[in-house]
């Protein structure tokens, strides 16, 4: 027994050695594991401590509201930009709150090199052109180079070109120039907030009096705070030191909401400045925001690739390009295969189309029509005058939408609803068309309106028109659709006796895709004869539609002015062939109120 003991101690004793043994060797080739895992950390953080990291999108734009951002545009990129600032909102009703005035400002950036942007511009306000260089100095950056700032160094030059004078006295040429420089010093705290100030000199070649210094010094300050992956708020605000302000002004102060959706960025603002360069915003602002002088006003910013841009590091090339939301919809039946996106938009370019929204869905319209091209320069082609609708559409079902607009031409209302009543489609149920009919209403509100007849209009039936159409479409293939539009425009009093109060017209719409995302479109309407008002002609439009998630961005010319059945299809006055052309555009946005059907039920 004894023996029997001594044996099973000596086998655990080998046991107990065998298993320390294990032990040692694992907690050695542990702690080898261990200190190889850090090896690799330190050398993951030696790697990136000896790149520079930069720090990219501080801002969404190289403009804010008014003014610039840190930001620069890339080599071989061109930034067309459009700046729009209405009235102010204490105009009244009568002037729809500011709406039925308009300023803008068109301009092209384009990148010389990453770090250095030339710019040029001209504003109807004042007849102003500018132009500008802008260069990058510091890069907020991490890593081997660590800069807490950017730090950009701009400079501008502005010339007003409308004829007027100080004192009586006709302005020397010299007397018309600007000039600006400014700092403009930026850090970007998180994903989420950014902020910048920038100190800025304004020089007057000629100032109102004396007294007054041709150097006027202002520091301005500007935030963003990010709100989703593609959306942003931001505030700008410029204080002009004391002694540094011409009579009658005030600091510059607005509040902007954008939305960034692949290739565009879309910024809508408040201020109470109406100019949209730097010596009218920060030295020429009259308006007060506690008096309600307020100007509701958006910025469009769209990039063009003209040379590849090198990425540097850190630094995105271009923003994603984001998807159309109706692109699944060609799955959503099997059976009936409808044929989907016969058209960009609801309307083509003055007109509708054959489409409805899906239901639960908002579409936000901003048309904009410039004054005839046959004006001059004086009048920048038309680019000083223009004409505004900003209407609203909804799909009550995927069938059925209702809109309703304002006019700023002759202070027009209208409203309108529009169902599609045959789709397109094949396999089971063959569709060779799709149908849809549309009925507007329209009020004429402008004060002291006359006839042609040359008798004011006294009773309110006399200012209401309506219209009605049948829509006919077909999408031959994924290059080309074409529509139809029998037109009916009712007029409760006309001109003459000897003209019906009931106008036919025959409308064609083509659309011939370019790219995936881009279209030409064109746009006509005929008057049949002994059915159209005296000295008017047919409207004739071509366009240029872009289409960036939830954005559809169109550019045309037509003869037309208005943006309504009445005013686009029965009085249009101009004419191609002497240049009565209008430049414009249409921007339409679509927001999700409630989640849409399976848009099989079309």
């Amino acid at each position: 027994m004894i023996l029997t003991g001594f044996k099973l101690n000596r086998m655990f004793s080998k046991k107990i050695i065998i298993l320390s043994v294990l032990v040692a060797i694992f907690v050695r080739v542990s702690a080898q594991d261990v200190n190889l895992d850090s090896l690799l950390d330190v050398e993951m953080n030696k790697k990136v401590k000896s790149e520079t990291q930069l720090t990219e999108a501080t801002f969404k734009t190289s403009r804010l509201i008014n003014g610039h951002t840190v930001e620069t545009t890339q080599k071989g990129v061109l930034d067309f930009k459009l700046a729009h600032r209405f009235g102010t909102l204490n105009e009244g009703f009568y002037e729809i709150w500011g709406l039925d005035q308009a300023s803008m400002r068109i301009g092209l950036d384009y990148g010389i090199t990453n770090r250095l942007t030339v710019g040029a511009g001209r504003s109807t306000f004042e007849k102003q052109y500018d132009g500008f260089l802008k260069y990058r100095l510091l890069w907020q950056s991490t890593g081997k180079t660590n800069i807490p700032v950017s730090v950009t160094l701009l400079s501008s030059m502005m010339v007003k070109t409308l004829k007027d004078s100080i004192e009586h006295k006709q302005l020397e040429t010299k007397d018309r120039f600007y000039f600006a420089y400014q700092a403009l010093i930026a850090r970007k705290f998180s994903t989420n907030f950014s902020l910048q100030v920038m100190p800025t000199l304004v020089h007057y070649n000629l100032v109102p009096t004396s007294d007054l210094p041709n150097n006027l010094i202002s520091i301005g300050v500007a935030g963003r705070i990010k709100l989703s992956k593609r959306t942003s708020l931001t505030a700008e605000y410029y204080y002009q030191l004391p002694g540094n302000k011409l009579p009658g002004t005030y600091n510059s102060f607005s509040l902007g909401y954008e939305i960034e959706t692949g290739g565009h960025v879309f910024q809508l603002n408040l201020t109470n400045s109406t100019g949209m360069t730097e010596r009218t915003f920060i030295n020429e602002t009259t308006g007060q925001w506690k008096k309600g002088d307020i100007h509701f006003g958006f910025n469009i910013s769209r990039v063009f690739t003209v040379q590849k841009p090198k990425a540097l590091p850190g630094e995105a090339v271009s923003p994603e390009w984001a998807k159309p939301e109706t692109a699944s919809a060609a799955t959503d039946s099997i059976k009936r295969k409808l044929t989907i996106g016969t058209f960009r938009s609801i309307r083509l370019i003055n007109g509708h189309t054959v489409e409805t929204l899906p239901g639960g869905v908002l579409n936000v319209n901003i048309s904009h029509r410039f004054g005839a091209i046959n004006t001059g320069l004086y009048e920048f082609f038309g680019l000083d005058n223009a004409s505004v609708r900003l209407g609203m559409d909804y799909g009550l079902t995927n069938r059925l939408t209702i809109g309703g607009g304002r006019s700023s031409y002759e202070k027009e209302y209208d409203g309108y609803l529009k169902y599609k009543l045959l789709r397109q489609q094949t396999g089971e149920r063959k569709m060779p068309v799709s149908l849809s009919l549309y009925s507007s209403i329209m009020l004429q509100t402008l004060k002291n309106v006359k006839t042609a007849a040359d008798t004011i209009q006294k009773q309110s039936s006399d200012r209401y028109t309506f219209a009605f159409q049948a829509i006919l479409a077909r999408k031959f293939n994924n290059s080309i659709s074409m529509q139809l539009m029998p037109t009916m425009v009712h007029y409760n009093i006309v001109p003459t006796s000897d003209i019906p109060n009931d106008l036919y017209s025959v409308g064609a719409g083509l659309k011939l895709k370019v790219t995936k995302m881009s279209s030409l479109t064109f746009e006509y309407y005929y008057q049949l004869p002994g059915r159209k008002l005296p000295d008017t002609y047919n409207s004739f439009s071509i366009g240029y539609e872009i289409e960036t998630g939830g954005h559809v961005f169109q550019v045309h010319v037509t003869n037309s002015t208005g943006m309504t059945e009445r005013t686009y299809i029965t009085n249009t006055y101009s004419q191609w062939d002497d240049g009565g052309v209008h430049v414009g555009f249409n921007i339409s946005r679509v927001f999700t109120v409630r989640k849409p059907k399976n848009l099989s039920n079309l």
